[in-house]
């Protein structure tokens, strides 16, 4: 008698071979490419079939969004690192706050605020610049900059993820936002604990005393980051107004990046002087296409992931297991994001099966199981060998893989075990 191999056994085999070839020296980008083939002839795909997809994946508009968005900030993190410009952010804010622990935490953060994928690329630089001649290893930088960079995607309204969740939920955004930004608080305290503290105080600078002009010299040299802020504002603000007088517009979240990244470019080419040999050595870097092509191959594994329905088999072997109702709430979404590595990939595909399976009764007693999904979601991305603020941090740092891994896994299990508390708090309030 044949036994059928469950949908999720055949997804981690996947996952390990991927992982294995990577320890081999073979490149990322190649095994993610080799994994989809597996995955998708063992989910009994054909190979035009993957083919299709693979093709279908490249040529998605959220794809070539990705590889321009991450392409654009590329160019504009050379830019800034060569006319110094990262290096004046750095020193300002490190005078703001007087240790380099806290403002190689905080900087990530404040890219964070950009809903960009891979948008923790952009703050790799300004993290080796803050730690630069201090006693760390580049795993340890990687730790840092990641974890930091992903501490408000739980309920920051410009994040695509967060978007979707709030439709999916059909509640109010200033309600989700509420329930959901303790896990900000949670996952700061969790990165602190974890990954700031182990670091040697005595290896970091103390800085000069603090006076006002250095906070608007700071504020000035984050103008870039605050120009990207107030373009995607005032596009929402103004698609917002157009949509109330009839005319509707719809622009994709990483679309509506794109004109801020534009303008943060044009920016720092005019502030830093930036000639023209040196705007077309960065634009044509040869070290950008093996990022790109990451991107890529992730977007192609995603997409087999979807068209083999994976996680729609996988959610159907847990019910079928009798497994109780509250771990399905947190396995498919932690499985989802741990499969996809991106916030809209574990909402768009486990929300619409867990949602029915919410307790209704009262707003926040639906929000508390929502708030238990997501943050699971989140930390299965957070765990994901596909997360790309993963890789590209990893791969800019030249840390090792495993190494960075082990630095990021404690503070998840505290920010799930934290979720988990928090949901019985609440249930029994």
């Amino acid at each position: 008698m044949i036994v059928s191999i469950p949908s999720l056994v055949k997804v981690l085999c996947v996952f390990c071979l991927i992982l294995s070839l990577n320890r081999m020296r073979i490149g990322l980008s190649y095994c993610l490419l080799i994994g989809s083939l597996v995955l998708g002839l063992w989910m009994k795909m054909g190979l035009g079939d993957i083919i299709v997809s693979g093709f279908r994946s490249l040529l998605n508009i959220q794809t070539i969004s990705l590889i321009l968005i991450v392409g654009s900030i590329l160019v504009i993190s050379r830019l800034m690192k060569e006319s110094r410009h990262l290096d004046r952010i750095v020193k300002g804010f490190s005078i703001i706050a007087r240790d380099d622990r806290a403002a190689g935490a905080v900087l990530p953060a404040l890219i964070g605020l950009l809903p960009m994928p891979g948008g923790a690329l952009f703050s790799a630089p300004m993290v080796e610049t803050t730690f630069d001649r201090r006693l760390m290893t580049n795993e340890q930088k990687t730790a840092v900059n990641y974890w930091f960079r992903h501490i408000w995607e739980y309920w920051w309204p410009l994040y695509p993820g967060v978007v979707l969740a709030v439709a999916l939920l059909e509640v109010e955004t200033w309600q989700y936002m509420t329930v959901m930004a303790p896990m900000t608080l949670v996952t700061v305290a969790a990165g602190i604990i974890f990954i700031l503290r182990p670091l040697d105080r005595r290896s970091f600078a103390q800085s000069e005393r603090f006076f006002w002009p250095e906070l608007r010299r700071f504020l000035w040299e984050i103008m870039p980051i605050l120009i990207v802020v107030a373009v995607i504002a005032v596009l929402s603000v103004a698609i917002a107004l157009l949509n109330l007088t009839g005319v509707r517009i719809k622009i994709s979240g990483a679309l509506s990046i794109l004109p801020g990244l534009m303008a943060s470019a044009v920016w720092v080419c005019a502030v830093n002087h930036i000639s023209l040999s040196k705007l077309r050595s960065a634009l044509f870097d040869r070290n950008i296409f093996p990022l790109l092509l990451l991107i890529a191959a992730i977007m192609v594994f995603k997409g087999i992931m979807v068209d083999s329905n994976s996680v729609v088999q996988i959610r159907n072997e847990l019910i079928a297991y009798h497994i109780p109702v509250t771990l399905v709430i947190m396995m498919m979404p932690f499985l989802s994001g741990f499969i996809t590595g991106i916030a809209i990939g574990f909402v768009g595909t486990s929300f619409p099966l867990i949602i029915p399976l919410f307790d209704n009764t009262t707003i926040f007693s639906f929000l508390s199981y929502a708030a238990l999904a997501y943050s699971f979601g989140y930390m299965g991305m957070m765990l994901s060998p596909v997360h790309l603020c993963f890789l590209v941090t990893k791969d800019y740092f030249r840390a090792s893989f495993l190494g960075s891994y082990r630095l990021i896994i404690l503070p998840s299990f505290m920010v799930m075990a934290a979720a988990v508390v928090l949901f019985y708090i609440s249930r029994a309030i």
